[in-house]
């Protein structure tokens, strides 16, 4: 069963009914096995792809958005190493879907990915004119 829990000054608190009622069926004292993630913010899943779509429509390197992401997971070290049969070692990109990376990691993930843009794509922009271009694509996306 999986239910959502909230941080409060009294711990951790059903998020919603369907938690709390949950909650109510146990026992005082009961122990439990918990596995505890932070849920992707989408918001913010989609301020990041906002960020690509950004970049992606003022650079001429990549035919495709998902060419330009593998470029960003590359330089922002969201990859895993591999070597192949011949022995040669290459660089895999990790994947940022919501069932592989927790919201901490991908803020983490999306922050690296803002030096990049600043460092190879926009350079002489600061993070403050991309977070407003960023926000601008949102507004026209919605």
């Amino acid at each position: 069963m999986k239910i959502y829990l909230r941080k409060t000054l009294k711990g951790l608190q059903p998020a919603d009914d369907e938690a709390a009622k949950c909650i109510k069926r146990f026992a005082q004292g009961d122990t439990f096995e918990c596995e505890i993630k932070k849920p992707r913010n989408y918001e913010f899943h989609k301020k990041a792809f906002a960020l690509f779509t950004l970049v992606f429509d003022n650079q001429e390197r990549y035919d495709t958005l998902e060419d330009l992401l593998v470029e960003f997971k590359l330089r922002t070290g969201h990859y895993k190493e591999h070597i192949t049969a011949r022995g040669v070692m290459v660089y895999v990109p990790k994947s940022i879907s919501f069932a592989q990376m927790e919201e901490c990691d991908f803020q983490e993930f999306y922050s690296k990915a803002i030096n990049v843009a600043l460092k190879y794509f926009i350079p002489g922009s600061t993070r403050e004119e991309i977070d407003r271009a960023v926000n601008e694509v949102l507004s026209f996306a919605a």
